[in-house]
């Protein structure tokens, strides 16, 4: 059955994936995947990044309606295309961080830095992955 199987954990945490859903996923040895865990259901999710390398950012926002979309906005409007996020409030009600793995395209980090600026969001950090 493709949709679901069973697997186990090995000594060193790792799991297989039975190659009839690396097929249905079009995974390939070596491919990068994204791990989700959902606390409330206790299940880990598993997409494929089908992205080589993904920078990831933490930025630093007020913790108000509206602050993550217009960062969003801005990393749209400079072509970073969001492979994966997550916020939480660091400090309810006055900041939160909110994680992005990114395909920056043509935009530096630099670029990334100066118009998140303008939009009252500070970048903390940038890492490629």
């Amino acid at each position: 059955m493709v949709g679901e199987n069973i697997s186990s954990v090995d000594t060193k945490g790792r799991v297989l994936i039975p190659q009839g859903l690396r097929d249905a996923l079009s995974l390939k040895a070596g491919e990068r995947v994204i791990l989700e865990l959902d606390t409330a259901t206790k299940t880990i999710h598993l997409s494929p990044s089908h992205e080589k390398k993904l920078l990831r950012l933490q930025i630093m926002l007020d913790d108000k309606p509206g602050s993550l979309a217009s960062a969003a906005t801005s990393l749209a409007e400079m072509g970073v295309d969001l492979v994966n996020t997550h916020s939480h409030s660091s400090d309810r009600g006055e900041k939160a961080v909110w994680t992005v793995d990114c395909n920056p395209g043509k935009a530096t980090v630099q670029d990334i830095k100066a118009n998140l600026g303008k939009v009252w969001a500070k970048l903390l950090s940038a890492e490629w992955e």
